[in-house]
């Protein structure tokens, strides 16, 4: 009797979990396909004018900004966002059953295709009026969309296989979520001194939806020339790379990996790493204007000539703005402050500040000053160590 009993209280124990198990998936339904290609899924919760949280499938809640998405499926509607230069407009059309927005792109002919199903041939934005339409449960314009619609031509009822067989169409890719940019310069003076500068350096930044990789490197080199011996005297001879990966959590929340590179002879320095997890937050995220600012702790091993080596545990803490003045002129700084647990006199800032203007699409001029204080350097090396380098770039 007893064994009965305990069988159909895990038979009752399995149907419940089994229920359960579809009505968690039923709540998480809602998808999300953004400008890089990334499809999530799970459900939509507060929303205003810019950005919305979504509780993904694991449980983990974000924020999603509006400019991010390019389609969006809510129970029985697809809502696609349409990018533009006056901004963003919305389109919200009927879903047929059994159609993920996986399988829907825009095409150069701006009609919408959903694979296997009769659809309405409609054009996803209107540039000069930036109507929004709204469609009823049944399918059918609102109103309002009827008096916009009743001046133009009314689009014929088509299926998918008739489009593909009518015209050559062209899948629009994803929105590009990358840019870098590459720049030199050289300085050449002759006369009383003779010397010769030349740097390259180049950054590359990919700003998606859930995560951010950034990248960027520095070479230096400079001679003067020896008026006694007439031999040329290396005055700078020193490389920097940065790479970095940071995860969002929330529009303004971040988690992040930090890896520095150095070399630099002058300061007899065969390497320098430095490598720092931590947090930072977004306090400014606007558009023409961005701030923020991390911390962390940070391991830092030195190799100076010699064999000489040097390592500690400390703390590193960051900070980073971004101004874009004009449309073609930008204001940029950071600055990084790197700091010995074992010892409070070791200590470093690395810090910069830059201009850029675009003089074209793909040409850029750019001024920057770089500044590095080391208050425990190698013998003979000074403390501070300043740079001031001019460069014409190519963007991509």
């Amino acid at each position: 009797m007893l064994q009965k009993k305990y069988f159909w209280m895990n038979l009752v124990c399995f149907y419940f979990l089994f229920t359960l198990s579809f009505e968690i998936k039923a709540v998480f339904s809602d998808e999300i396909k953004m400008i890089d290609g990334n499809i999530l899924e799970g459900e939509i919760g507060k929303v205003n004018e810019e950005a919305f949280s979504f509780r993904k499938e694991d449980g983990s809640e974000i924020d999603i900004q509006l400019k991010d998405v390019n389609f969006i499926s809510k129970g029985n509607e697809i809502i696609i966002v349409n990018h533009s230069k006056e901004g963003l407009s919305i389109l919200r059309l009927p879903k047929p059953e059994n159609i993920s927005i996986k399988n829907i792109d825009y095409t150069t002919t701006d009609t919408l295709i959903l694979p296997g199903t009769e659809i309405e041939s409609t054009e996803v934005a209107d540039e000069e009026t930036e109507q929004i339409l709204e469609f009823t449960d049944d399918g059918q314009p609102s109103d309002t969309d009827k008096k916009v619609q009743s001046t133009s031509e009314q689009p014929s009822s088509v299926s998918a296989e008739e489009v593909v067989q009518t015209e050559e169409k062209e899948v629009i890719p994803p929105q590009r979520t990358w840019k870098g940019n590459v720049d030199a310069g050289m300085n050449i003076k002759d006369g009383n001194t003779e010397s010769a500068t030349t740097h390259i350096k180049g950054s590359y930044a990919n700003i998606r939806s859930l995560d951010n990789i950034f990248f960027d490197a520095l070479i230096l080199y400079e001679t003067v020339t020896d008026k006694a011996t007439d031999e040329d005297v290396e005055t700078a001879n020193e490389q920097r790379a940065t790479g970095k990966y940071e995860y969002k959590h929330t529009l303004r929340l971040y988690s992040f990996f930090n890896q520095y590179f150095e070399h630099d002879e002058i300061e007899r320095l065969s390497y320098r790493s430095i490598s720092s997890p931590g947090v930072g937050y977004r306090f400014i995220d606007k558009e023409h204007l961005k701030y923020k600012a991390e911390a962390g702790p940070a391991y830092t091993y030195e190799r100076f000539h010699g064999g000489i080596t040097d390592e500690y545990l400390g703390i590193r803490i960051g900070q980073y703005l971004d101004w874009r003045i004009l449309d073609t002129i930008t204001f940029y700084a950071k600055a990084e402050y790197v700091q010995s647990a074992e010892n409070t006199s070791d200590w470093r800032v690395d810090s910069g500040l830059g201009v850029r203007h675009n003089l074209t699409k793909s040409i850029a001029l750019s001024l920057e000053l770089l500044d590095q204080y080391d208050n425990t350097p190698a013998e003979g090396a000074e403390k501070e160590d300043r740079t001031l380098i001019g460069s014409v770039g190519y963007s991509f």
